[in-house]
């Protein structure tokens, strides 16, 4: 074609239209949305200009002792989503386009390792959900920055009134949330127009239980970064007449906390009016404490003040207690303590809850004009012809592995003719109690005992990947061991330095499914393997392959029992010949 020529280019109009869930006004953990896009209505959808939508409330548990709640901050409202299931809705019925299993352990990679700082602040702008880390509550004692430390702008619950606090925090103080996301499929990430009109689309999402998504802040927490939270400074906040340390059997009605870790007022504190409290020193258990009554009982906050005449002048946060307290532990108080929560973590459940209401799917809209759609009908239901839309999609393989398997030899029977990559997201699948896991209590350590100061158990069980000892690993397929050389990550395992193969594997791989390697701060936090099937969007034919991961651990056992998702990214091929839909892998 000519360039001063005229190609066949037709105007269109862009709108956009919010559909509304169908089985449904309110969902909680574990339920089943349902979303309908009738072919005759919505005809041609722009993917990247439709996003969901949906108001987002946080519940305390029942009779439990009140903290500050959000949902984790990398992930936002992408975490609630389990699974993801889009079919074609018209006359043909329903065929599966594209299913995601364990749809949020998948994005948990995309938005740990596609990120920069501009990228996080755009997602937390944006409606998403998630939170970035906010320096006007930041850490000042070598601490590791939180994107779980924001107070003053957290979406999910009210910004505290500067002064004293007095008021107990409970459910009237969360915020209702507006989350808009996009959704990360294949269909709705392709750059491709979604024909509508021609396969309808139902959109089916299983929704995560609350366990799972609900976290507490990591200025409060005992098991992660420790070093984030307020720092007791004495009894009597005087420098004047002696720091007073809190021995065994003193009896507590108050406590100031160090200005340190930006706690130079009570708007500032991460604890609220009624939290249940305890001290702690690096990974060690925090102090037992027993009421008037003589029984085992934490602290509870009655007031969080501001004490100017503290320090000789300098001035203090103070913390007043509900009642007076017995220090029931051995070890003296002092300034080597950390404040930290004890409402979940002193607790055998903390069944915080989500409830989801007004779903609605705002779905751009092409308005491609009469005669291109009169045309485009015909050529389909007259001339035999048939349309493809190829999309990027990944498909979860699952594999469980008991901590007691030192050698795991992981088989995946896969059915990809035109693959890309393999990411594997070993996740820890021990079963922990409600309390335990938003706490952190007793999860996976995520720096090791080499790092006694900033304790850094995971708040994303079974979201994220753990190394936990894994020393090495290899593929098997087309009858011979790729690559040939098996790759070391016991650095990584080891949690002391980094073994460079396996990062250089993990950008190819990341490359080949479609996700930016823009980060790779986490690689520890969010572990997993990966194999690249080829190189700049070459792909492979995995059918009848024996496809074999071989994971070894040697020297010291793994400690959690761990559910591989094998995430295989794929183009996946929707055929539409007449009235007829195939797809093929």
């Amino acid at each position: 074609m000519s360039f001063w020529q005229a190609g066949n280019k037709i105007p269109i109009k862009q709108t956009s239209r919010a559909v509304s869930s169908q089985n449904g006004l309110e969902y909680s953990g574990g339920q089943l949305i349902d979303i309908n896009l009738p072919a005759n209505t919505i005809k041609f959808i722009n993917p990247k200009e439709t996003y969901l939508k949906f108001d987002l409330d946080l519940k305390l548990p029942a009779g439990e002792a009140p903290t500050r709640l959000q949902l984790d901050g990398t992930l936002g409202g992408q975490a609630l989503i389990k699974d993801i299931r889009i079919y074609s809705g018209n006359e043909t019925g329903n065929v599966l386009l594209e299913e995601i299993q364990n749809y949020n352990v998948m994005v948990s990679v995309l938005y740990d390792y596609d990120a920069d700082d501009s990228i996080r602040n755009k997602r937390a702008i944006s409606g998403v959900g998630t939170t970035v880390y906010k320096p006007e509550t930041r850490g000042t004692t070598g601490s590791v920055k939180s994107n779980m430390n924001d107070i003053f702008t957290n979406p999910y619950f009210e910004k505290p009134a500067a002064g004293n606090q007095a008021t107990v925090f409970d459910d009237d103080n969360f915020s209702n949330v507006r989350i808009t996301m996009p959704l990360h499929t294949g269909i709705f990430s392709s750059d491709k127009v979604y024909p509508n009109i021609l396969m309808g689309c139902r959109i089916e999402i299983l929704l995560e239980d609350s366990v799972k998504v609900i976290k507490q802040l990591d200025t409060a927490l005992h098991y992660n970064n420790l070093a984030l939270n307020p720092i007791f400074d004495s009894e009597n906040g005087s420098n004047t007449a002696g720091k007073t340390n809190i021995a065994n059997g003193d009896n507590v009605t108050k406590f100031y906390i160090k200005r340190d870790n930006s706690q130079f007022k009570p708007e500032n504190c991460p604890f609220v009016v009624g939290e249940e409290i305890s001290f702690a020193n690096s990974s060690a258990a925090a102090a037992t404490w027993t009421n008037a009554s003589g029984n085992p009982a934490y602290p509870a906050i009655s007031e969080i003040n501001a004490s100017a005449n503290a320090s000789g002048g300098e001035g203090l946060v103070e913390i007043v207690l509900d009642a007076g307290y017995d220090l029931a532990s051995a070890a003296t108080i002092t300034s080597a303590f950390h404040v930290v929560s004890m409402s979940a973590e002193g607790v055998n459940k903390y069944e915080a809850e989500y409830s989801i209401s007004d779903v609605e799917l705002v779905v751009g809209l092409l308005d491609m004009g009469s005669n291109y759609e009169a045309s485009m009908m015909k050529r389909m239901k007259e001339g035999g012809g048939e349309m493809n839309l190829d999309i990027l999609t990944p498909s979860n393989y699952k594999y469980s592995q008991l901590a007691s398997d030192v050698v795991a030899n992981i088989r995946l029977p896969l059915e990809e003719s035109r693959a890309r990559a393999i990411i594997s997201v070993p996740t820890d699948a021990t079963v922990y109690n409600s309390a335990a896991i938003i706490s952190g209590t007793g999860t996976y350590n995520v720096e090791g005992a080499a790092n006694k100061l900033i304790t850094s158990n995971s708040t994303r069980s079974g979201l994220v990947g753990i190394s936990d000892h894994i020393t090495s690993y290899q593929w098997f397929y087309d009858g011979k061991l790729n690559p040939s050389k098996a790759i070391s990550t016991k650095k990584i395992s080891d949690k002391n330095s980094i073994d460079a193969q396996v990062l250089i594997e993990n950008e190819k791989a990341l490359v080949q499914a479609g996700i930016g390697a823009r980060s790779f701060s986490q690689f520890n936090r969010n572990f997993f393997i990966s194999r690249a099937l080829g190189l700049n969007q070459q792909v492979y034919d995995t059918r009848n392959k024996d496809f074999n991961l071989q994971v070894q651990y040697s020297g010291t056992a793994p400690t959690k029992n761990k559910l591989w998702n094998n995430f295989c990214f794929g183009l996946r091929r929707i055929n539409i010949r007449g009235d007829n839909i195939s797809v093929f892998k």
